[in-house]
Order: structure tokens, then C-alpha cells, then sequence
């Protein structure tokens, strides 16, 4: 089924509250007042990939899907050619993600090879999906998900950062000043050092009196 298209208006946006400069910047690109929302995504993502001020189009792309539903079909890309993806939808990825991609959809995405994130990598989704395989952060990378994270296993070194309602893992681990946030963390084995932070309900799937469920390796 065809998603029906919004139509973006000064108006509305203002109505949203968006700021001065997104007022600014959406006024500049089209005159007219108004245009399609895929079109103003296409947009930011063309923008986020050849200005050197790449995060302010990353974060105003973000802040538009965090307010409208998704209008595009399912994108599907056997592999990245692009720093900045940016997507009001499912993104389907037949590869892995390594070093410092920003992908922002408004859906869920697929991560057929897992990830292997650096750098200042960002992944915004509601839902990150790496049936069976690692999604492993370091240096600054994070990843925002609105809903849930699952993958076999999950880890988070430097500063890396992770965020979700929900994380479905069998192993989760985090050190240095890593930090990983969830309401429900739901898993097997968790490791973490004295430095790192694992907030949230611990729901361990092996039974709770088992020691090796949850370590904290020594320096």
C-alpha cells in the first residue's frame, strides 16, 4: 500500500516548533511555502552529505521524523556508499555497517551483517534489528532507538553511548566510560567494567543464582 504523503507547510512547522533557523532554512529551499516531507528528507540528506556542517541537516532530519509518520516504502541498500543515510521509513541493510555512518530512518532497521561503529556514528531507528549478529560501538558512536535492540550480542567501549526502551541480546557488555540505557535489558551474560554504565531492568534469561550471568572483569 502506497503511504499517503505530508505536505509541509511554514505553517505547520511552526505549528511543530520547529526553530528560527529551521524556519529559516525550509523558507529559503522552497519559496512557494510548502513541500512534500520525502522531498524536504531528500533534501537534508544531499545537504548532510556535502556541507561540512553536516550534523545540523543530521539533526533537523531527525527532529522532522521524530514528529511525522513515515511516507516512504521500504529502502533496501546491499551496501553504503553514502556517509549520511536519511530515510522516513524501514531502511533494509544487506551488508554490515562499519566506522562512522549516520543512518536516520523512521522505522525499523535491518542489519543483515551486523555493525561494527567509530568515530562519531549515529544510528537513530525505532527499531535496530542484527538477527544473530555483534553490533560493537567505540570512540563516540551511539545508537537511539525509540523501541528495541536486538542482536546476539551487544557492546559498547570509549564513550560510546546506547539508548533503547528494550535491548534483546545474549551477551551485553560495556567498559571504559561506555554507557548503555534501557528500560528492559533482557539477556544472558552481562559484563561491564567498575568505569561503564548498564542502567535499566535486568532480565536475566539463565537463571539469576548462576555467578558467570553477570561479571565484572577486574583491571
Amino acid at each position: 500500500m502506497q503511504k499517503k504523503e505530508i505536505v509541509l507547510t511554514l505553517g505547520l512547522l511552526a505549528e511543530k516548533r520547529a526553530c528560527k533557523q529551521g524556519l529559516y532554512d525550509f523558507e529559503k529551499w522552497y519559496p512557494s511555502g510548502s513541500a512534500p516531507l520525502t522531498e524536504v528528507i531528500r533534501k537534508i540528506q544531499e545537504l548532510a552529505n556535502t556541507s561540512a556542517d553536516y550534523l545540523k541537516y543530521v539533526y533537523y532530519a531527525n527532529w522532522l521524523l521524530y514528529r511525522f509518520p513515515s511516507t516512504q516504502e521500504p529502502l533496501v541498500l546491499n551496501e553504503l556508499t553514502e556517509k549520511v543515510i536519511i530515510h522516513n521509513g524501514d531502511i533494509d541493510i544487506k551488508s554490515s555497517i562499519d566506522g562512522n555512518h549516520i543512518i536516520i530512518g523512521n522505522g525499523d532497521l535491518n542489519i543483515a551483517g551486523g555493525a561494527n561503529l567509530s568515530g562519531a556514528a549515529e544510528i537513530w531507528a525505532k527499531n535496530v534489528i542484527a538477527k544473530d549478529k555483534t553490533i560493537a560501538l567505540d570512540d563516540f558512536a551511539k545508537i537511539l532507538a525509540r523501541k528495541t535492540i536486538d542482536a546476539q550480542n551487544i557492546a559498547a567501549k570509549d564513550h560510546a553511548g546506547i539508548w533503547a526502551v528494550t535491548i534483546d541480546t545474549i551477551n551485553i557488555a560495556a567498559k571504559d566510560y561506555a554507557a548503555i540505557w534501557a528500560h528492559e535489558i533482557n539477556t544472558q551474560n552481562i559484563m561491564y567494567d567498575d568505569s561503564a554504565r548498564i542502567h535499566g531492568y535486568i532480565n536475566l534469561i539463565q537463571p539469576s543464582s548462576n555467578p558467570q550471568n553477570v561479571t565484572q572483569p577486574a583491571n
